[in-house]
């Protein structure tokens, strides 16, 4: 008779164990859902006020599920404030800053995405930089 309790108290017991954990999911996020990498062209470096570069518009070439709807399209991505920004030349990718982004230079981006009731928000964390070869007449 004691076993039976035994028994039926570990049941409950896992039971109540596996229900918090089903219920709290994964926090909305779920296989990088709010998550984009891009490939793209720079259209435009976007300045503030004080002159710091804040954003970048970028004409979308190819991407992730969550950015394919802008393919040949221009779309604005924020800065985080520090971002990573890598620039690729004809010795190798050496550091650079948001600065150094001009428009016409072929980028890859990561990032996130958020601000989801009012629209997406697309925030660059790193940027990887090429400038296209000028084609000779």
């Amino acid at each position: 008779m004691a076993k039976r309790w035994i028994v039926l108290l570990l049941a409950v017991a896992m039971a109540l164990a596996v229900v918090p954990l089903a219920a709290a999911g994964n926090g909305g996020g779920g296989k990088g859902r709010l998550k984009f990498n891009l490939v793209g062209t720079v259209s435009a470096v976007v300045v503030d006020a004080a002159g710091d570069v804040t954003g970048l518009t970028v004409k979308v070439k190819a991407g992730t599920k969550t950015v394919k709807k802008f393919r040949g399209q221009d779309l604005t991505l924020t800065v985080v404030p520090a971002p990573r920004v890598r620039l690729v030349t004809g010795e190798g990718c050496v550091d650079g800053t948001l600065t150094d982004l001009v428009p016409g230079m072929k980028v890859k981006v990561p990032g996130t995405i958020g601000g989801m009731p009012e629209g997406p928000v697309f925030t660059a964390k790193w940027i990887k930089a090429k400038m296209m070869p000028t084609p000779e007449p």
